[in-house]
């Protein structure tokens, strides 16, 4: 089959991979064709249209995204989305051959890929199949990102009559499929299938320790519970935070390893406690060093918000081997992906107590720590394998049979 996969995120440097980029790799060794559409939401500004070939063999054309600056975020924001929507629409009729293709894979937003939808609905491709990770603009007003009333209303109008033109919607979990389900409008011949979150599931080789904890200047002999990722709202870092604040006299060190917006609260509270350490951002190889010299892998979902995520940063502690210790709000499946493979536990949010109590009974537990570490690479290859994804894109293009849930 001939695939066009419109993206906002599609690494090509030397290293670099995402899940758009696994997922059209393993289309390709599938022996189907795929054609990428990235609109490069984060380009700089002046940045130009470019067209590339990947190692593997996918074409990838390049549309940097464009926004109104100086008129403050909303116009900003917005601006963004049609402006960069339009780019891509002339994009996708002037370097693809569009009627060539049997299926269109496109992520929500939407409304960030309006008009390559419309030209894709043009030239006769029956099969759309959408992936939603966060459900747009729910999610983001909930976590603070974007306002409410009348722009969040005509975002989610406009999101709503886009997702009518997909004939299948992909969720990451059963929650989420029932959330689209009860809060947006469907179409009767409309599929709803669910496949976790993807990545490189391959163990990583058994660092020195003692030497990588030198390397940071890590004690080397307590235990170390760690945070991976952006230091950003919406990432529930905070309940890790209070954990430690709690844990102060612990022997436990909590580790926050990342840049963003909320870095400096980190480093003020590793300034003061003894028990927080914070290091910046690491290159890709050197993190995943670093986590195999660590003892428990510590993720929080979002809390207050009607949707559910699997964190991406799970995948990299399993890799190495860590146990997962999750704050998680009611009613997220992931915690049964956690559970049902022995590879961590799930704590409620809002007890920071609890959950600083099992990433030190996990982080210290030699049983614990051997069996998932035992466990880990059958839970990484069963739930987030890319092959998974690859059969839920097939199935939802009407080719073959697959492995996924359909809600």
């Amino acid at each position: 089959m001939r695939f066009l996969m419109v993206c906002m995120q599609y690494p090509t440097g030397p290293g670099q991979s995402y899940m758009t980029t696994e997922l059209a790799d393993a289309l390709t060794a599938a022996g189907h064709v795929v054609e990428v559409l990235h609109l490069d939401w984060a380009a700089p500004p002046g940045a130009r249209d470019e067209t590339l070939v990947s190692a593997s063999g996918v074409r990838v054309v390049r549309c940097p995204a464009r926004a109104l600056e100086g008129l403050g975020a909303i116009v900003r924001g917005a601006s963004k989305f049609v402006l960069s929507g339009l780019r891509a629409g002339r994009a996708a009729r002037r370097s693809f051959d569009l009627a060539g293709f049997d299926a269109l894979i496109a992520w929500a937003p939407a409304v960030a890929v309006a008009p390559v939808l419309a030209r894709a609905r043009q030239a006769g491709i029956r099969r759309r199949i959408l992936f939603i990770w966060d459900f747009f603009p729910d999610h983001h007003r909930q976590i603070g990102r974007i306002p409410g009333g009348l722009p969040f209303l005509a975002a989610r109008a406009w999101e709503q009559s886009l997702l009518r033109d997909f004939s299948a919607v992909v969720c990451t979990l059963p929650g989420n499929a029932d959330y689209l389900r009860r809060n947006w409008r469907l179409k009767p011949d409309q599929r709803v299938l669910v496949t976790p979150i993807w990545s490189d599931v391959a163990p990583v080789p058994a660092v020195d320790r003692a030497a990588v904890r030198a390397f940071y200047g890590l004690p080397a002999e307590r235990p170390i519970a760690v945070f991976g990722g952006q230091m950003v709202e919406g990432r529930g870092f905070e309940q890790i935070l209070q954990a430690a604040r709690l844990r102060s006299g612990d022997d436990l060190l909590f580790l926050f390893v990342g840049d963003g917006r909320l870095a400096p609260l980190v480093r003020a509270e590793a300034a003061r406690r003894g028990n927080v350490a914070h290091l910046a951002g690491l290159p890709r190889d050197a993190y995943l060093a670093l986590l195999g010299a660590c003892d428990v892998g510590l993720v929080a979902t979002v809390p207050g918000v009607t949707s559910f995520s699997i964190p991406s940063k799970t995948i990299d502690y399993l890799r190495v081997g860590l146990p997962v210790v999750a704050a998680i709000e009611p009613g997220n499946d992931f915690v049964a992906v956690l559970e049902g493979h022995g590879v961590g536990v799930g704590v409620p949010f809002g007890q920071p107590d609890a959950f600083g109590a099992a990433a030190a009974r996990l982080a210290t537990d030699p049983v614990v720590r051997a069996a998932v570490r035992a466990a880990a690479p059958l839970c990484l290859d069963a739930v987030f394998h890319v092959r998974r994804a690859v059969a839920t894109v097939l199935d939802a293009a009407g080719w073959g049979r697959s492995t996924s849930t359909e809600s």
